[in-house]
């Protein structure tokens, strides 16, 4: 069955090499971000996430009304920051609940009566999700966040199977301006392959660390419809 499917955070990186993937299956996707990367067959919709809340809700409602009848959401918006708690200023600490916890949060909210058929969730996290860092606070903290709420979210028998999916460091613009070293990391489009095979099959959530060095997946758990273990 072809899908309505919205990349949120797919101009880039693990998003824009699922969007290529699900264009090529024949799917119509519609891809939010801040640049348009001039993708063939794809729909771009421009979606600028910053501290103003008030303005989130407007530009997710506007999003919603030119992309309909979405089948599946995959949520892989992120950016970096760095700082202890108190070198952030209030600005900024919106802004990272904003993007990394409150939009996907209303995008489910909004979807969830919107269609005939539950709602299948992707929730892209990272290995900030599970490692705590000393200059990664609120970044950490959202990671987190979204994850339980993609845990939680398959409690509801409305909605369809969630995936939570946690890379660890991928070589993507994500790091522009930055000193990192990205060239042990995991490739965008080999991470993207990981995630569309772990979004296969019957089940109704599934947890996994996409780890590094080597480049492997780690299944941590799987559940079926009646929210029981899943041999992986």
């Amino acid at each position: 069955m072809k899908k309505n499917i919205l990349i949120v955070g797919g101009t880039s990186g693990v998003g824009l090499e699922l969007a290529r993937h699900y264009i090529n299956d024949g799917h119509q996707v519609c891809i939010t971000g801040r640049k348009n990367p001039q993708l063939d067959n794809v729909q771009f919709e421009p979606l600028s996430i910053s501290d103003n809340t008030d303005q989130l809700v407007k530009d997710i409602d506007a999003l919603l009304n030119q992309f309909t009848g979405i089948n599946t959401l995959i949520y892989s918006a992120g950016f970096l920051q760095r700082g202890l708690i108190d070198e952030l200023n209030d600005a900024a600490i919106r802004k990272m609940i904003n993007v990394g916890l409150l939009a996907p949060s209303l995008l489910v909210q909004r979807l969830k009566n919107k269609l005939d058929t539950p709602l299948k969730l992707m929730l892209i996290t990272s290995s900030s999700q599970y490692t705590a860092r000393e200059l990664e606070p609120v970044y950490c903290a959202v990671k987190s966040g979204v994850g339980m709420l993609g845990e939680s979210l398959v409690r509801d028998k409305q909605l369809g199977k969630v995936l939570v999916a946690a890379p660890s460091g991928i070589d993507s613009p994500f790091w522009e301006g930055s000193d990192e070293d990205t060239r042990t990391m995991l490739d965008a489009k080999w991470v993207s392959e990981q995630i569309v095979e772990l979004s296969s099959g019957v089940f109704k959530y599934k947890y996994a660390k996409i780890l590094r060095n080597p480049a492997r997946v780690e299944v941590q758990e799987t559940l079926d419809n009646d929210l029981q273990p899943i041999d992986s």
